[in-house]
């Protein structure tokens, strides 16, 4: 990987003078850090005499970058406004041109030859007046690209003196053990406060230079269709052709012109391009104006609630997908099968979470049923996640070759999982329950449903997709205890044994199963799995039109390198913040699926809570991981990744100490609610910003293969989720009154060593700078 302040020289050596004079000088502010970071304890005004020195040097630089972009800004609009006045000219000469020859190549039948002769131009004289309009238009065309190639150096410079403050302002708090890049970065945000980086950030004129462009390049484009328009007119037969411009000629002056610009002559026009044997010009879709457009999105530096949530969908690129931005850019949106096949592909996730918590309310009651333990219930949720351990691996390999066929093998599997579960209770076997149980875990479909998302969507919608899919599955989490609760409220008989409070999930989900493999099987389209190929080849096509192809890839926080070795050891760096980030990550979920699968247990002995009762708790509790994520969103822009593991993390410690029964006589509902909706919400509101420093410190090579990242962060959640449940059956075989305080107290004790690793390596809790230490 090549570290940002090489990078930064080479781009100031590529465009000459004016860049390396202008631009931020990135490695003397690192040397100022380095020559002026004092040692722990020493004196407060020398200490306080360098921060200001620094941010002085800070401010100067930028102050010099930020007038440099004032002035190129300036020049490229004066040349835009040249050529805005060029073009005009232009237009308005071809428009009168092309009407006058209208009216003078029709000769009139009855006209005589005299008449002939002064109304019917020399051909050759046509042919000319054609050439030059062509040779014209191509000359501002021309004109327009190195203008819009100026705006995309433009858009590099602003980049990477952007990237500049950031990787600095990380150094300097790195250094010194200071907050300075929130007080500094700040002002922009700030409307009452003047400041040098609202011309870096905010991207108002920038905007209007682009707009310009594609205003130019789409009259220009309009142009050439009218002059193709005409030189297909011309090759035609006379006698329809005259006809149709008799009736013209005979319409008023400004009827004609009405005429020649409605709205139906694209269509006209597109057709009559595609006749002519000469090469185009322009374009519909300017190539250089898509990759202004990819390079201002990556400049853009937004943090919002859908990337928060999205972070915990584990969805964790692989870098040699940067290359396919641009065209992913060109590429229009979806369509509407595509659109269908995504939303049956978040159903699928949604239905799997409603199945894996649907039962969580009656299956102790079931298990007491069938003549077994009601200790067992934990065992019974488990089997489910065993079963999604080994399908993990199973629909990795499969989501290779096909989508569709993986995911009605996976609802197939939730078919008989359900039909199994549903008739145990008729066959009096709580082995028909493991079975069912275990059955339903091969339903767990998520990696396919994550490897879909990557595939079909664009980097740019990607994140969106994302936080849908999380959503989708938050939503079936508390759907599956409400509908629980739902049926628990309905009156059943007595004598029955196939439709009981405790066989009716089974065949409600074997309903809604069986409704999704039908509109599934009828309306799920495979995405094209030739789509990363053909768009490095339409990269390799797009590079072979532009004068300048490096720009599309220069702009990219991170630039590959032939030299591996700073990488590798970068990654041994990283691999201590990874390893924390899975330990959180498995705490979390066991601590999480803890409270959730032993609520209807621990809530009947103590409170008396029914089904009903404890299904709705569960599903209020499933409501809230939207409001929890729309506090961790707003949070992330105020404090670091690290900051809110952290608190988290102590949120979760005293969560499980203030939910323990010390005195189980006294034993309280809202003391069980408190402390619950503290861990609920406190765990899922970690996931967020430890998915989002796990996504940022990753190693590369992780990210890709089968066994990726997001693979191995999918077993640990649902390995977790296995040892939680193995733990809630052991804790409730030695007795029900102590439950409770049998697993929180364990739960209690994970959350202490977590904290405490937590402090232990807090200072390297923080994501890759990619650039190292060694002086340039």
């Amino acid at each position: 990987m090549v570290e940002f302040g090489k990078r930064l020289k080479d781009a100031c050596k590529q465009h000459g003078f004016s860049w390396a004079v202008h631009c931020i000088a990135y490695n003397s502010l690192k040397l100022l850090i380095e020559s002026k970071n004092q040692p722990a304890g020493a004196d407060t005004d020398d200490a306080s005499s360098q921060h200001e020195m620094f941010r002085y040097a800070l401010d100067r630089e930028i102050e010099k970058a930020v007038l440099f972009v004032l002035q190129e800004q300036g020049a490229i609009a004066a040349e835009l406004e040249r050529l805005a006045e060029r073009r005009a000219l232009f237009i308005q000469t071809t428009s009168h041109l092309a009407s006058n020859e209208r009216i003078l190549s029709v000769p009139s039948p009855s006209s005589s030859s005299r008449v002939k002769a002064v109304t019917t131009p020399p051909r050759s004289s046509t042919n000319n007046k054609s050439i030059t309009s062509l040779d014209e238009l191509r000359q501002i065309h021309e004109e327009y690209v190195t203008i819009a190639h100026n705006v995309m150096h433009f858009v590099k410079f602003i980049d990477l003196n952007v990237t500049a403050v950031r990787k600095i302002l990380k150094k300097y708090d790195k250094k010194t053990k200071t907050k300075l890049s929130h007080n500094y970065l700040s002002a922009y945000a700030n409307e009452y406060v003047d400041s040098h980086l609202d011309q870096l950030y905010h991207d108002g004129g920038l905007s209007s230079l682009v707009v310009s462009l594609k205003r130019a390049f789409d009259e220009l484009h309009h142009v050439e269709m009218k002059l193709a328009l005409k030189e297909t007119q011309k090759q035609q037969s006379g006698g329809s052709y005259q006809n149709n411009h008799r009736r013209m000629i005979s319409l008023p002056a400004k009827s004609f012109a009405r005429v020649d610009m409605m709205e139906s002559v694209p269509e006209r026009l597109a057709s009559a391009a595609n006749t002519t044997n000469r090469e185009q010009i322009t374009h519909d879709t300017e190539p250089i104006l898509q990759m202004i457009r990819i390079s201002r999105e990556r400049l853009k530096q937004n943090t919002k609630y859908v990337d928060v949530i999205a972070a915990q969908a584990l969805m964790f690129e692989d870098p040699d997908e940067e290359d396919d931005s641009i065209t992913d850019a060109m590429n229009g949106g979806q369509s509407r099968a595509q659109r269908i096949s995504s939303f049956l592909n978040l159903s699928s996730t949604f239905l799997y979470m409603a199945n894996y918590y649907i039962v969580a309310p009656t299956c102790g009651d079931y298990a007491a049923r069938v003549g077994s333990s009601e200790s067992l219930a934990g065992i019974v949720i488990g089997m489910t996640p065993n079963a999604a351990l080994i399908a993990t691996v199973l629909y990795s390999w499969w989501s290779n070759y096909s989508y569709k066929s993986a995911l009605i093998f996976a609802a197939t599997c939730s078919v008989l999982g359900n039909i199994t579960y549903a008739l145990a209770l008729y066959y009096n076997s709580i082995s028909l329950i493991m079975i069912g149980r275990f059955l339903n875990g091969f339903g767990s479909a998520r990696s396919i449903n994550r490897r879909f998302i990557a595939d079909v969507f664009t980097r740019k919608e990607r994140t969106a997709a994302s936080a849908a899919f999380v959503s989708a599955a938050a939503l079936g989490m508390s759907a599956g205890p409400a509908l629980a609760s739902l049926l628990s409220m309905m009156t059943f008989s007595p004598e029955s044994t196939l439709w009981t409070k405790e066989t009716a999930p089974g065949w409600i989900m074997l309903f809604l199963w069986v409704v999704f493999m039908i509109v599934f099987s009828l309306f799920f389209e495979e995405p094209d799995r030739k789509h990363h190929l053909s768009s490095r080849r339409a990269n390799a096509t797009l590079e072979l039109t532009s004068k300048n192809e490096e720009n599309t890839h220069l702009l990219a926080d991170e630039a590959q390198s032939s030299d591996h070795a700073p990488e590798k050891k970068a990654e041994k760096v990283q691999t201590v913040v990874v390893m924390m980030t899975m330990w959180i990550y498995f705490v979390l979920k066991l601590v999480l699926e803890s409270l959730l699968s032993s609520c209807p247990t621990v809530t009947r002995y103590f409170f008396g809570w029914n089904a009903s009762q404890s299904g709705a708790f569960l599903a209020l509790l499933g409501l809230l991981m939207f409001p929890a994520n729309m506090v961790v969103a707003r949070l992330s822009h105020y404090y670091e990744d690290k900051e809110l593991i952290r608190s988290f993390m102590v949120a979760i410690l005293c969560g499980c100490f203030g939910i323990i029964a010390y005195v189980p006589s006294h034993y309280s509902v809202v003391q069980y609610a408190v402390f619950g909706i503290c861990i609920f919400i406190s765990t899922n509101a970690l996931e967020g910003p430890n998915m989002s420093l796990l996504s940022k410190t990753i190693p590369k090579s992780w990210a890709r293969g089968t066994f990726n990242s997001g693979f191995i962060a999918t077993e640990f959640g649902t390995f977790a989720r296995v040892i939680g449940d193995v733990m809630i059956s052991l804790a409730a075989i030695k007795g029900v009154d102590g439950m409770l305080n049998a697993i929180f107290f364990q739960m209690f004790c994970l959350a202490l060593i977590s904290v405490f690793l937590v402090y232990i390596y807090y200072d390297r809790l923080v994501e890759d700078d990619e650039d190292d230490e060694k002086s340039n």
